[in-house]
């Protein structure tokens, strides 16, 4: 009997995939296509790993590395380029995994890696320092680095960033939810509907007509640039270092901490975390952006980078 129930199950999750194969199946995009498409400001590639990353606004100004989020891209921080280019030189890359970048040669999706990752963009461009700016995962990111590679930095911007230890249980958008299943790691690097995209997209900001359809074709396009899928379920894999909280009061740079407060992936409650720990950051919310401050509200955010740079910094 048992044996019969088995059968019947494994044969309707058969069935299952098969016919959400055939209405998500969606083919790597053209890396050719892609490149023209989205590298039209000029793209540079790193000479060590081959990451695609950009060199804007002002070049005598104070430099801004940018590190995008999950499943992302650079160009989330167009809207920042436009608002602050004047004041600030501002570069922005691909991680690995994402965007143009494609896939890590080794499959290490590690925090070290992504650290060594910012640093060889800083090697490339001859910077010494600068204030790293990272979201959700790129805030992750940044905030290991100033504790691993501390004589890089000047300066944190964390932007709703990821990986306080809170005991609060976080529920990450669909699609991360996905594939952090089983079956979401075998299916989901050839099966990618748009609305899974979509969908993930716009629970993770405020207002959903934020997300309009050119950039949700943007993230769904980049999310399936050859090899990203595969990268994004490894990714999942990786050990998540928690242990490095213990020691981030060590980080003893200007630190400003920006929060959505209808943040749906990262409540809200771990930006003052991120404030306690961290001696002399300034937290502040956003009572009308969610996870994506940067690109809901870019205005404001660039005043409040520009403000705190300016007392921080000028004084």
């Amino acid at each position: 009997m048992f044996k019969k129930i088995l059968i019947s199950l494994l044969a309707l999750l058969a069935v299952l995939i098969i016919v959400v194969g055939l209405v998500g199946y969606a083919a790597d995009t053209n890396q050719v296509e892609m490149e023209a498409k989205y590298g039209q400001t000029p793209l540079l590639r790193t000479k060590i790993s081959g990451m695609r990353y950009r060199d804007d606004g002002n070049p005598n100004g104070p430099v801004l590395l940018l590190l995008h989020g999950a499943n992302s891209s650079l160009q989330t921080w167009e809207p920042m380029v436009a608002e602050l280019g004047e004041q600030f030189r501002l570069v922005s890359f691909d991680q690995h995994g994402h965007g143009l970048t494609g896939p890590q040669v080794d499959h290490d999706y590690s925090s070290q890696m992504r650290v060594q990752a910012g640093v060889e963009v800083l090697d490339e461009l001859g910077i010494e320092q600068a204030i790293w700016v990272g979201n959700s995962m790129g805030g992750g990111v940044s905030w290991r680095a100033a504790m691993l590679a501390p004589d890089r930095f000047s300066g944190l911007v964390l932007i709703d960033p990821s990986g306080a230890q809170t005991g609060e249980k976080i529920k990450p958008y669909i699609g991360a939810r996905i594939v952090s299943t089983w079956v979401g790691q075998k299916v989901l690097p050839v099966i990618t509907p748009r609305f899974i995209v979509a969908r993930s997209l716009r629970e993770t900001v405020a207002e959903a007509a934020t997300m309009t359809e050119p950039m949700i074709d943007r993230y769904w396009e980049m999310v399936r640039y050859p090899g990203n899928r595969a990268a994004m379920a490894a990714a999942m894999t990786q050990e998540r270092e928690s242990d490095l909280w213990n020691t981030i009061d060590t980080i003893n740079v200007p630190t400003l901490i920006l929060w959505g407060e209808q943040d749906n992936v990262i409540p809200v409650s771990h930006g003052a975390a991120f404030a306690e720990r961290i001696s002399g950051s300034q937290l502040i919310t956003y009572p009308q952006a969610g996870h994506l401050p940067m690109e809901e509200i870019p205005t404001i955010v660039a005043n409040d980078i520009r403000t705190w740079f300016n007392g921080a910094y000028t004084q």
